[in-house]
């Protein structure tokens, strides 16, 4: 008998991958967002549609995995994903098949270190949509260091 395929878009994963790294995320201000889609579905609806909040022509809406801080913590929800504009993201990552794959067989103590050798690998493609400033006011510091992504820099 095979081993079942683990599911990256499994909800109660991702809400024990919140917990389990609530630390990193503390200092997140109550409606910070992010989110992650796959590679193969961003391609069809991409980052900016023809008409602000509807979806490239011909694109259909993609899922998305969305984060959004508040009073309790990181919460994890499945959102349609019809591109950027309008979506009120900060950041959104782009994962490819086997990103999403590694990721998701990871531990839940696993999986940001797993992002973070997918974003080194350039299977996890990170786009932001904050400036620097934004990013560091919404409390983001903690996270984006833990993925390596210390681009704020020592300028602030």
């Amino acid at each position: 008998m095979s081993e079942a395929i683990p599911d990256a878009w499994d909800l109660e994963r991702w809400r024990s991958v919140c917990a389990r790294h609530a630390a990193l995320f503390e200092a997140l201000v109550a409606g910070a967002r992010m989110g992650m889609v796959e590679k193969s579905t961003f391609g069809a609806v991409g980052l900016r549609s023809p008409v602000a909040g509807g979806p490239a022509a011909g694109a259909t809406a993609a899922r998305m995995l969305s984060f959004r801080a508040g009073n309790g913590g990181l919460t994890a929800a499945i959102e349609p994903f019809a591109g950027t504009s309008d979506s009120g993201l900060d950041m959104l990552f782009v994962a490819d098949e086997g990103a999403l794959a590694e990721i998701a067989a990871a531990t839940p103590e696993d999986t940001l270190a797993a992002m973070k050798r997918m974003l080194r690998r350039g299977q996890v493609i990170f786009y932001v949509f904050r400036t620097g400033e934004e990013l560091e006011e919404s409390g983001y510091d903690d996270f984006l260091d833990s993925l390596g992504l210390a681009f704020l820099g020592a300028c602030r």
